[in-house]
């Protein structure tokens, strides 16, 4: 997969350069050219995984080639290893709590994976 930077005057890079780089050189935030679709079979499947296999089947395809799968499932089990509770507030409300981690903030989740 490719990512582009939001400013739009920088040439479009892989995963591994956009996660190094973090910024574009126009200073524009790298995003991906598409966003995956799951089917509805896959997302069923992925209600039956484990949080590290999730991660790790959910970020394939925005990483591509640029890790290799058992690499990934590596950082996804070294990321992914702390609760992160679905709490129900109503009905059809719920909020996910992502202060359990090692610094008690919500960047633990998506900031170990860089």
């Amino acid at each position: 997969m490719q990512y582009y930077s939001l400013g739009k005057n920088s040439p479009n890079v892989d995963f591994r350069t956009a996660a190094i780089t973090g910024q574009a050189p126009d200073k524009g935030l790298y995003f991906p050219s598409t966003i995956p679709k799951f089917t509805e079979a896959q997302i069923e499947r992925f209600k039956t995984l484990d949080k590290a296999t999730l991660a790790f089947e959910v970020m394939k395809p925005y990483v591509g080639g640029t890790i290799d799968d058992a690499s990934l499932k590596e950082i996804c089990a070294q990321t992914i290893n702390f609760n992160f509770p679905l709490v129900p507030i109503t009905e059809n409300i719920s909020s996910l709590e992502l202060f359990h981690g090692p610094t008690l903030a919500f960047k633990d989740v998506g900031a170990r994976f860089m």
